[in-house]
């Protein structure tokens, strides 16, 4: 690979230690699910909760609640999948993905400083030398 991103200044072979930013991750992982639940579970709630149309700025309920539970549906599933993947260098751009996607929203105060602790060279290297 000719990527300096992606490139391991750790020869191969050598033991890396896991950074203490991967357990931040994994805690900033478990908000970004409670977070997404509770949208599916507010769409939930629309859906079943004795609406009038004026309530929702005259939109069908229906829809409303599909957008909430569609879209917190497809945040939590790559929130959940993040707990499961094993290291390599495609799973370090998706764990940058998410916590780039954490930087639209309230959760961007917790993206920041994992963000700048992430693209360090340690979580790379943890990252590019595969499972121990």
């Amino acid at each position: 690979m000719s990527d300096p991103i992606l490139q391991s200044s750790v020869p191969r072979g050598r033991a890396v230690y896991r950074p203490a930013v991967v357990g931040w991750y994994k805690a900033y992982l478990g908000f970004l699910v409670f977070l997404f639940l509770l949208v599916v579970g507010a769409g939930v709630a629309i859906l079943f909760a004795p609406l009038s149309p004026e309530d929702l700025d005259s939109m069908p309920k229906e829809l409303v609640a599909g957008i909430y539970i569609g879209g917190g549906l497809v945040m939590l599933i790559p929130s959940i999948i993040g707990f499961f993947l094993p290291r390599s260098r495609g799973v370090w751009i998706f764990h940058l993905v998410m916590i780039c996607i954490g930087l639209t929203g309230c959760t961007l105060v917790f993206s920041i400083p994992l963000l700048i602790f992430w693209i360090k060279p340690d979580v790379k290297d943890w990252y590019t030398q595969g499972r121990r």
